[in-house]
C-alpha cells in the first residue's frame, strides 16, 4: 500500500478529531498508539456494546478518548496511570474533549488500584505501557472481565522495558482457558482476547 492509499484509508476510517489530534501533539515523546489502533479500540467497545471500560497506561489520554466515543451511551471509562506527567496529560485531554465526566482518571500504583475494581464489572480492559511489568495483568482481566468481554493488550513485541514480561505475558494468554486470543502485528503487537465463560463443574449442576 503506497503512502497516499494508506493515508486515504485512514481520513476513511482512522480520522482523528480535533480533541483528540491535540491530545496527541500534547503526549509529544509519550508512547501513543497510531490512529488506527485507536480505531480499533473504539470498534472493540462499539462492538461489544461496552457499557465500562478500564486501561491501564493513560497514552495522554489518547487512548481514552478513543475508547469512551465507543461505549454506549453513558458508558464510563477508569483509566489508571502511575506516572504523574502521562496522567496530567490525559486528564486534561479528557476536560478539553468535553468527556470528563465519562472518565475516571487515577493516578496511582495498578497493583493497589486494579485488587480494588469490581469482579466482572467490565466489558473491555486494555493494557499497555508498563502495565505487564508492575502487575499481573493477565489475574486481573480475568478477574474484571464479564464473560464476552474482551482484553486489548499493546505493545506485545516491542523490544526495550518490559520485553521479557511481555514474553511471558504472550505465554500465559495463550496457555489460558479463560481466554480466546489472536495477535496482530499493528503498532508493535496487540492482541485480542475474549473472555470465555467459565467453566461449570457437572457436579455443582442440579
Amino acid at each position: 500500500m503506497d503512502g497516499a492509499t494508506r493515508d486515504r484509508v485512514r481520513e476513511l476510517t482512522a480520522a482523528e478529531d480535533e480533541a483528540t489530534a491535540a491530545a496527541r501533539e500534547r503526549a509529544g515523546r509519550t508512547v501513543v498508539p497510531s490512529p488506527e489502533l485507536g480505531a480499533l479500540l473504539r470498534w472493540v467497545a462499539t462492538t461489544v456494546g461496552a457499557r465500562s471500560a478500564v486501561e491501564v497506561g493513560s497514552a495522554g489520554g489518547v487512548t481514552g478518548l478513543w475508547l469512551v466515543r465507543g461505549l454506549a451511551e453513558r458508558g464510563v471509562l477508569t483509566t489508571i496511570d502511575d506516572d504523574p506527567h502521562a496522567h496530567g496529560l490525559a486528564t486534561d485531554a479528557f476536560e478539553r474533549s468535553g468527556l470528563g465526566s465519562r472518565v475516571r482518571a487515577i493516578l496511582g500504583d495498578p497493583g493497589e488500584v486494579l485488587p480494588r475494581l469490581s469482579d466482572a464489572g467490565y466489558d473491555v480492559v486494555v493494557l499497555q505501557g508498563p502495565a505487564y511489568g508492575t502487575v499481573d495483568p493477565l489475574e486481573h482481566a480475568r478477574r474484571l472481565l464479564r464473560p464476552g468481554g474482551i482484553l486489548v493488550a499493546l505493545g506485545l513485541l516491542a523490544s526495550g522495558d518490559h520485553a521479557e514480561a511481555r514474553a511471558r505475558f504472550v505465554q500465559a494468554l495463550a496457555d489460558d482457558p479463560a481466554f480466546a486470543p489472536v495477535v496482530l502485528p499493528l503498532d508493535e503487537g496487540v492482541a485480542l482476547a475474549t473472555r470465555q465463560p467459565d467453566e461449570v463443574d457437572p457436579a455443582d449442576e442440579g
